[in-house]
């Protein structure tokens, strides 16, 4: 076999074992994550280091967690709540239902951003500016959304989620490498400490939200499920979780630097997503703002097409029924999130905002999926595969840091509607 068959067959193998991976990376890093990692960095610089350090540890240990029970019991985790647990139904469907809802309300959030810095770009990079370009741009998007969702194949929304991830990560590390502020501004950033204003609670539990949060651990478990995988493939799984967590860190960080190493300089705050558009030019330049908003783009796509699915996929999931893209339910919450896609871009809301209020909400519902977690890992139907005492030290401190997210998007939500 010649050479660069044998490296093609070798990466054809590799992105087969980080499907379920980039599947995560997809969902994960949206314009949620940009957004709320973008107004942090604007903000403070890099003194919120520390949340997104914990934050990826801690959604490492989630998604550990979520995928050795499905590997080990076959079951997904939404299901297992309901089967398992005293008022396991009415539980089960209280954490489908925040889900769904808390998705369906990034949804707004997510067109709106896309569409606007689509808009945005054109007019930067043209001189023309009208609102029929807006309306041409939320039009082909929903379209294109429609289209690729209508069939839902997971394997073919893998793949385009897998390139879309790749363009979204090579502009963001690049930008970041461009625009880099000091090392030691970064080191400072580790040290855990809240900033002394009315938004950084909302914006702390924002950032762990849309890394660390409920939606993509029960996510992780159908992925698992859908793929087929069982203990047998235990190694499989380690890996492609190890790498999708480094990888969600590595593109968190850079979207950070990127607004800590220009906006933060200017003392221009993200307040809306063309910000981060307009205020970039004077330090970064042309080509680092088309690679930072082909970044934004390649990930509210990304995020847009797990995101209109979590709704059928956690409903399959606590019915504990295969995943069937032609189901009624399956088609009809994929209208529903088409048409919020077409009307998000017109809300008369701030969708930074929304995104982040959303995201804060996410850690709101976390500890609820942590401690669920950790008590079906120690159930006695398991075996001598129960939790060992180094992991259930680690569910518990996942436990303790989703209950701080909790209290501070508490917090945070309250002060918003003040």
């Amino acid at each position: 076999m010649h050479q660069s068959a044998k490296l093609s067959l070798s990466v054809s193998k590799l992105l087969a074992i980080l499907g379920p991976g980039f599947y995560l990376i997809g969902y994960n890093i949206g314009t949620g994550s940009v957004t709320t990692m973008a107004s942090a960095g604007s903000r403070w610089g890099m003194s919120l280091t520390w949340t997104v350090i914990l934050s990826c540890f801690f959604t490492y240990v989630g998604l550990y967690a979520f995928s050795r029970y499905t590997l080990i019991t076959g079951d997904t985790v939404l299901y297992a709540v309901r089967q398992r647990f005293p008022f396991g139904k009415l539980l089960g469907f209280f954490i489908m239902s925040a889900v769904i809802i808390a998705e369906f309300f990034s949804l707004t959030g997510l067109s709106a951003i896309v569409v606007d810095l689509l808009h945005e770009w054109i007019a930067y990079a043209t001189g023309f500016r009208h609102s029929l370009i807006k309306l041409a741009l939320t039009v082909t998007l929903a379209a294109v959304l429609f289209a690729l969702l209508w069939t839902g194949e997971y394997q073919l929304l893998e793949k385009i989620l897998t390139a879309l991830v790749m363009i979204m990560g090579m502009a963001f590390l690049i930008t970041a490498v461009l625009v880099v502020p000091s090392w030691k501004d970064i080191l400072a950033g580790l040290l855990p400490r809240v900033p002394p204003e009315p938004d950084a609670s909302l914006i702390v539990a924002g950032m762990a939200g849309t890394t660390f949060s409920s939606s993509i651990l029960y996510c992780r478990s159908i992925t698992i499920k859908e793929k087929g995988w069982r203990l047998a493939d235990r190694k499989k799984a380690d890996f492609d979780t190890a790498v999708s967590v480094l990888m969600m860190f590595l593109l968190s960080i850079a979207i950070m630097i990127c607004a800590a190493g220009t906006l933060y300089v200017m003392n221009r705050p993200v307040e809306n997503a063309i910000d981060m558009v307009r205020t970039l030019e004077p330090l970064a330049g042309k080509f680092a703002i088309s690679l930072f908003i082909l970044g934004i783009v390649g990930a509210g796509v990304s995020s847009l097409i797990p995101t209109i699915l979590i709704a059928p996929w956690v409903l399959s999931d606590y019915t504990n029924r295969k995943i069937n893209p032609a189901t009624g339910n399956s088609r009809f919450f994929v209208l529903l999130g088409v048409l919020v896609c077409l009307t998000g871009p017109y809300i008369r809301t701030n969708p930074v905002a929304l995104m982040v209020l959303t995201m804060a909400l996410l850690a709101v519902i976390l500890p609820l999926s942590t401690i669920a977690i950790t008590l079906l890992l120690n159930q006695k139907r398991l075996g001598e595969k129960k939790n060992t005492l180094l992991l259930n030290a680690a569910c518990l401190g996942a436990i303790l840091f989703s209950l701080v997210m909790s209290y501070y998007g508490l917090i945070g939500i309250s002060s918003y509607f003040d």
